[in-house]
């Protein structure tokens, strides 16, 4: 069977051995919440509640109050402790909802099946759906899906893409997923299917996930009205990068500055599937997700269904705490995640993992010899050596006319950097300094 490849990109440690065969276990409910009110792409959502509030599970607690933003809904029934001001992961400040848990009465709280006349979903439906469930792309991006399933009338789709590669090293909260919800996967991409009529809708998922793949194969003779394709993908990161994984299974380019719809494609992450999934048939807004805790500095690795809000303290508890080897706790992956400074964070809609890392040997910076290899591994075809002098030097116009916004910041290039340099660290500095400065 073909297998789908990508240019450039790079092999690193995978270390997914330490969490990929742990099923996911339900975590147990915190007794409180802190509850970010920015967890997706665009402007914070608002505070519909306020100090001394009950709350049911399910509820939502702060409304999007434009176009690129999602609402938020609190996991647990309890009351509102307060409203108050904390940075996320990355260090900018959000407002934070904080829910003391009653967990008798979240305990007591059913989601109740319901039924969906497929004749009825149209791509309005299904806006509507993922909008009121506060859904977002649940692969890192976190951009609003009902968004993402409104392209303009002049949009033509015929193209589905599940993105199942979960190319991260560590993480496996998707493998889990594809392995243990297949059904509710496909069914969540069979809305989407009836309301846009794909001519194709394809299963990317990486070949050393191939329990994954046999799973999808088994499952989809269960949905023969689907154009259903099982593509396996080259194992390379950054292979699960949207447009990187547009291009490999369709050969379709999406244009710099564009989005998938632009050639006729819609791609997804697994989580954002079952999501809507849930919505769909449940009633139930996106209210937890699957967490993967992992590395060498963590006692236990395991797959864990979280409630947003859930503070990463006590997810390490969970999994029996952290060695004192442990030398950085990231949030995410190892490529694209954020170092967090102390356990006083929380689990949010875009919380892929959480990592203890023991590296104990951070190499210092040398000059940049011209070897190439940023270029050789970036899968954007950019000159990332480039970037990251125009932004040493100050010339911030210069990289943004270097198709500056064309990095997704993947991180390959200072993986690939025998000089030890910072690449990204420095685009990251020229993209923030572009758009505060209005560039």
């Amino acid at each position: 069977m073909l297998t789908f490849s990508l240019r450039g990109g790079i092999h690193p440690a995978y270390h997914k051995e330490l969490a990929s065969e742990h099923p996911i276990e339900p975590f147990p409910l915190p007794k409180r919440l802190e509850i970010p009110l920015s967890q997706h792409l665009g402007l914070p959502a608002a505070a519909v509640v306020s100090r001394g509030d009950e709350v049911s599970a399910g509820n939502v607690i702060a409304e999007a109050p434009k176009l690129i933003s999602a609402h938020v809904h609190t996991p647990a029934a309890g009351k509102v402790r307060s409203v108050v001001q904390k940075p996320l992961p990355g260090g900018r400040m959000c407002d934070y909802v904080q829910v003391d848990v009653d967990e008798e009465a979240t305990e007591a709280h059913e989601w109740r099946a319901r039924s969906v006349d497929l004749a009825e979903v149209d791509a309005q439906w299904l806006a509507r759906t993922s909008r009121e469930a506060g859904i977002v792309g649940m692969g890192g991006a976190t951009f609003p899906t009902d968004v993402k399933l409104s392209p303009p009338p002049t949009a033509k789709l015929d193209v589905f893409i599940l993105n199942g590669a979960e190319c991260e090293p560590y993480l496996t909260c998707d493998h889990r997923m594809m392995v243990e919800h297949t059904h509710e996967i496909l069914q969540g991409i069979e809305l989407a299917h009836t309301a846009f009529g794909f001519s194709r809708v394809i299963i990317g998922i990486e070949e050393n996930k191939p329990d994954a793949l046999e799973a999808f194969r088994r499952e989809s003779a269960r949905f023969p009205d689907m154009p259903l394709e099982v593509a396996p993908l080259e194992t390379r990161y950054p292979q699960g990068a949207e447009k990187v994984l547009i291009e490999s299974t369709t050969k379709r380019v999406v244009p710099a500055g564009k989005l998938p719809f632009e050639v006729g494609v819609v791609a997804a992450n697994v989580q954002t599937m079952y999501a809507l999934q849930q919505a769909a048939y449940l009633g139930k807004p996106l209210i937890e997700r699957i967490v993967t805790v992992s590395g060498a500095g963590i006692a236990t690795p395991k797959n864990l269904r979280v409630p947003v809000g859930t503070p990463v303290a006590d997810l390490a508890e969970f999994c029996g705490g952290f060695s004192e080897r442990t030398t950085k706790v990231v949030m995410g992956g190892p490529m694209t995640g954020i170092a967090l400074p102390s356990l006083d964070y929380s689990v949010t809609k875009g919380s892929g993992g959480l990592l203890f890392l023991t590296q104990q040997d951070y190499p210092d910076e040398s000059p940049c010899i011209k070897c190439g290899s940023c270029v050789d591994v970036c899968p954007m075809r950019l000159m990332p050596l480039k970037l990251a002098a125009f932004a040493k030097a100050g010339k911030f116009e210069e990289a943004k006319a270097t198709n500056l916004a064309d990095c997704f910041e993947c991180g390959c290039c200072a993986w690939a950097c025998p000089a030890n340099i910072k690449i990204l660290s420095w685009i990251k500095y020229a993209k923030n300094y572009v758009r505060v400065k209005g560039i």
